[in-house]
């Protein structure tokens, strides 16, 4: 690599991080800058730097910077534990007081804790610096909020300190005015919180036997009306029952009167039914008995031409055969003997006798059939 160019690198690694610490400074996100011409009549600039890098001319300029977050004033009891009463870094917003001592109207000793955050105008914070507030206006803004709260609190009675609408109401009303005067500081105020309100011991034992009295006669009047209610309920139950009871026995009513009517229906209906099964059934039965006849007549003829007809084919030669064969076949003869000396049995070979013993009648009625 070139010479030159490295030497031009090492000048550049080596000279940037002088020519930022020279002629640079960066602000960081929580805080604003302001800055000051130191000769040349330039003086504060009436300029908020926010964050980032911005120009530094080193024995030229001269930078201040101021808490960009919220400021916390406690006006609290336990002071003494949470350490110093004002802040020690440029970057603790948090300030700690006494809280406030004071009267009420009603000529009451109490103490009242109260946190009020705050902050610095946006685009104000060179005024600070221009008004020479820089190192003081915690301080000045410390001072105005405890005048504003000493006078505007003490206008509030002891039963408006214990009433949560009524302190909420008056803070209301009290921040517009606190802001007024906070603007000679360029703070603004984002609220103001009541902590605790306390009286002294013996005030606070009158009060809760106030308010142990006060939540007894609440008690009795909330019995007294619970016992109203129930009067009133059971007046309206005992009128829900009687009209239940009406109602019902009207719907009973209705009911015997439909379901009568509509028994007396269903009795014509199964009266009518009967009626139209007697006749149905009884010319059914007419109809029975004289298909009945027809058929019984039909059999009667029929058997009688069945018999005409067997004996007519019996008294045939047919039916000389067909009673032989039945005979033969009813004819059980476990063994015959033939004597062949006797002269009345036919000779086997003899046709015609063998067909006159087994089928009766004679030879010429065979060829006359034939």
């Amino acid at each position: 690599m070139n010479r030159r160019v490295i030497a031009a690198l090492a000048v550049v690694v080596i000279g940037l991080p002088i020519v930022f610490q020279l002629f640079f400074i960066r602000i960081h996100p929580m805080d604003i800058g302001v800055r000051q011409a130191r000769w040349g009549g330039g003086g504060i600039e009436f300029t908020d730097f926010t964050t980032g890098f911005h120009i530094d001319i080193v024995g030229y300029h001269r930078w201040y910077t101021l808490p960009r977050t919220t400021h916390f004033l406690h006006f609290n009891a336990d002071t003494g534990a949470r350490g110093s009463r004002t802040p020690t870094g440029p970057r603790n917003t948090t300030t700690w007081a006494a809280p406030l001592e004071l009267r009420t109207k009603d000529q009451n000793q109490t103490t009242i804790e109260v946190t009020v955050p705050y902050r610095i105008i946006p685009g104000k914070a060179h005024m600070i610096l221009k008004d020479g507030y820089r190192n003081a206006y915690r301080s000045r803004v410390e001072s105005t909020v405890l005048s504003e709260l000493r006078t505007e609190l003490s206008e509030l009675s002891s039963e408006d300190l214990q009433s949560t609408d009524m302190r909420l109401a008056r803070v209301e009303e009290l921040l517009p005015e606190l802001n007024v005067r906070l603007a000679e500081y360029h703070c603004v105020a984002e609220r103001i919180l009541i902590r605790r309100v306390s009286f002294p011991p013996e005030y606070e034992q009158k009060l809760q036997s106030k308010q142990y009295i006060t939540q007894l006669a609440e008690l009795d009047g909330a019995q007294a009306l619970q016992a109203n209610e129930e009067q009133v309920t059971n007046s309206i139950e005992r009128q829900i029952g009687a009209e239940e009871k009406r109602q019902n026995a009207d719907w009973d009513l209705k009911i015997q009167e439909e379901k009568s009517k509509y028994e007396v229906l269903i009795a014509e209906i199964h009266a009518e039914a009967a009626k139209y099964e007697a006749q149905v059934r009884a010319a059914a039965e007419a109809t029975q008995v004289s298909h009945e006849a027809e058929g019984q007549l039909a059999i009667d003829q029929a058997e009688a031409l069945r018999n005409e007809l067997r004996n007519d084919i019996l008294n045939s030669r047919g039916g000389d055969i067909f009673l032989a064969l039945e005979a033969a076949s009813n004819l059980r003869m476990p063994k015959i003997v033939l004597n062949s000396n006797d002269p009345r049995v036919p000779i086997v070979l003899d046709i015609d006798a063998m067909t006159k013993l087994l089928l009766g009648g004679s030879s010429k009625s065979k060829d006359a059939d034939k």
